[in-house]
């Protein structure tokens, strides 16, 4: 036993001592490992932020970067990884290093399919594709936007899809693919227009707008550059377009204006912004609105003094600003307004403008100067190869580009159908749902009217006219419900039965439209109003109310009636006693005058009632029920009712009530 108890205990030691040794050589300073995860995390985020800070060098940005991508990449923290992937990358650009950092996106791309990360694969194609168009490689760029819009739409990520079409539509304007690029920015519209991006959403009418214009139709052109200013109107769109964006739309207009040769409009428009601080503060945007407001004011007036001083103005603000594709417009436009004046200077111009964008890869703007070379100078043989190769290769690139989103148009096509479908069997389900409610609920609606009314009714009895009013009240509760059978049940059951039928049948909803103002219009006429101060008004409506398609209504003595000091009961009574006359003239009368003459003598209600309606025998008159329960209504309260009627000759009544 004690030689078992003196071994454990040696085991037990050594164990102790490795214990010990191994957790002194863990905890040596130097040792990564043993600094808390947060502690890392707050030194990455010291490096990412050095690497963020504009005033830092390139050199120091870009150290800081690799040190932040070093350490994420020990700690296997991929999202970090990704961060830090995408910085460097702009750090690069920013720099003027294209071909590296479009290299650091591509391992973007890398990192993203590793971890079947479509989210962030989706977002890396898209900054390669950014990088490609700010380096004029239009078809590249157009490739990786393509790319990214079918993985975010197939991620249902509608916001970034939208604003992959925007990107591809101003490539293809970019090219000179007008007809294209509206319809790639229609379909960008599909994916954003119901949403609050409406910085996205103006830059796609800006393009549809730009479309337009380009092919010719300016009302088109001028109708979308409408919906763009409309949403300056909104403060949430203002602010997130921007209020500093405002003078490129109004620009845009005053050029769609000036091809209308509405040049007064759009020298006002142009000679505001220039006075507005936004673009006054940035030159290159000053420099467009003057270079534009001196070849308006030439289209204008081609003798005017002031064109060529803006446009030389322009030019030189364009020269120090080292604006390329500004100098390109300003050489144009000089190339334009010397054409006719001065034929050397108006080639020295055309030349400098094709110098100037000769080397950008921009073949639609290559084909505008090249075709302003060759009108100024028809012999120049070179000039006619460059428009021809310009021309040929701006054809290919809009072919290409055609070429690529042509298959992803067709899928989305597929996709919206099968949203059709799926939306159309939701509906289907929804609508017959719907269907079976809405008669549920109008047979239990007239079943509760009937019953509520019966029991108000009721309630209301005069105790000393008691058989009298509950005979008035049955004979109106079995009107309604005869009503209530007669002309809602039926058609309830019909619009079921239809349904059943032909579920589809486009008169189902006007049917259960139709029915549902019927049960409304019983519902009106019997219920329950005001007998306080406001009667009178109640009753005047009421009575108003008949006065419709070319039923004339005179009314006398009315407002000489003290209604306030009579019996709430003899209030009810008129009320309810004028409806029916009013009812019964509105459905079988055929009048086009109704006269009624209201007077209170000797404690005497006196009501005058005539119509020109085509009347009715003295037999129908009693045999109509509506009539016999106004005058039981009338008995209740012993007061007296007297009809005269004759076929064709109208219809009167006179009411009298002790009060």
């Amino acid at each position: 036993m004690k030689r078992y108890t003196f071994t454990s205990l040696f085991f037990l030691g050594v164990f102790f001592i490795i214990l010990c040794y191994s957790c002194r050589t863990d905890t040596k300073p130097n040792n990564l490992s043993s600094i808390p995860i947060q502690k890392k995390i707050d030194t990455l985020n010291t490096y990412f932020n050095r690497a963020s800070q504009r005033s830092n060098t390139e050199t120091e940005k870009l150290e800081a970067i690799d040190s932040f991508l070093n350490a994420a990449n020990n700690l296997n923290m991929d999202s970090l990884v990704y961060k830090g992937l995408r910085l460097k990358s702009n750090i690069l650009f920013k720099s003027g290093h294209y071909q590296k950092a479009i290299g650091q996106a591509n391992l973007m791309v890398k990192l993203a399919q590793k971890n079947t990360d479509s989210n962030n694969l989706g977002k890396a194609y898209y900054k390669i594709g950014y990088f490609y168009k700010e380096t004029d490689n239009y078809l590249e760029a157009f490739k990786y936007y393509n790319q990214s819009f079918k993985i975010l739409r197939n991620l249902k990520d509608s916001i970034n899809a939208g604003k992959c079409l925007k990107s591809m539509a101003n490539i293809q304007i970019a090219l000179g693919d007008y007809n294209a690029s509206k319809t790639t920015a229609t379909d960008g519209l599909k994916y954003v227009e119901s949403s609050s991006r409406h910085r996205i959403i103006s830059g796609l009418y800006q393009s549809i707008g730009l479309s337009f214009y380009e092919l010719g139709n300016q009302e088109e052109a001028l109708l979308w550059n409408s919906k763009i200013l409309n949403l300056f109107n909104d403060s949430i769109a203002k602010n997130k377009i921007g209020v500093k964006n405002l003078p490129i739309f109004r620009n845009s207009r005053a050029s769609i204006l000036a091809k209308q040769k509405k040049y007064k409009e759009s020298i006002d428009i142009l000679q505001t912004l220039l006075k507005d601080e936004n673009v006054i503060q940035k030159q290159t945007q000053y420099a467009q609105i003057l270079s534009n407001l001196g070849h308006v004011k030439f289209l204008d007036n081609p003798e005017n003094f002031e064109s060529e001083e803006m446009l030389i103005e322009a030019l030189s603000i364009r020269q120090k600003e080292n604006n390329q594709f500004g100098l390109f417009a300003s050489n144009i436009h000089l190339t334009k307004y010397y054409r006719n004046k001065d034929l050397e200077k108006a080639k020295y111009h055309a030349h400098e403008a094709y110098q100037t964008i000769k080397d950008f890869g921009d073949y639609e703007a290559s084909l505008e100067v090249l075709t302003l070379i060759t009108e100024l100078d028809p012999d120049s043989l070179e000039d006619h190869q460059r428009f021809k190769e310009a021309s040929l290769q701006l054809m290919e690139l809009r072919k290409k580009t055609r070429e690529i989103y042509a298959p992803t148009r067709f899928e989305n096509e597929n996709l919206l159908k099968e949203n059709e479908r799926k939306n159309w069997k939701i509906s289907r389900v929804r609508n017959q749902n719907a269907i079976y409610l809405l008669g549920i609920l109008l047979l239990l609606t007239g079943i509760g009217f009937v019953v509520y009314f019966f029991r108000q009714q009721m309630r209301n009895l005069n105790q000393q006219n008691k058989i009298a009013q509950f005979e008035a009240s049955y004979e109106t509760e079995t009107r309604i419900s005869k009503r209530l059978h007669d002309e809602l049940g039926n058609d309830i059951f019909q619009v079921m039965l239809q349904y059943q039928n032909d579920p589809h049948d486009p008169q189902i909803k006007d049917k259960l439209n139709s029915t549902y103002i019927r049960a409304r219009d019983i519902s009106r006429e019997n219920n329950e109003f005001e007998t306080g101060e406001t009667y009178a008004e109640e009753l005047n409506n009421m009575l108003q109310n008949y006065a419709q398609n070319g039923i004339r209504l005179i009314v006398i003595g009315f407002d000489k009636m003290d209604w306030n000091d009579m019996d709430k009961t003899i209030k009810l009574t008129v009320y309810r006693v004028l409806q029916e006359l009013m009812t019964n003239m509105q459905k079988h009368s055929q009048a086009s005058l109704v006269k009624l003459m209201f007077s209170n003598t000797n404690n005497t209600l006196q009501i005058k009632y005539s119509d020109n309606g085509v009347g009715m025998a003295e037999e129908h008159v009693k045999s109509k029920n509506g009539l016999r329960n106004t005058e039981k209504r009338i008995e209740a309260i012993r007061g007296t009712l007297i009809f005269d009627s004759e076929k064709d000759k109208g219809f009167k009544a006179v009411i009298q009530i002790p009060n």
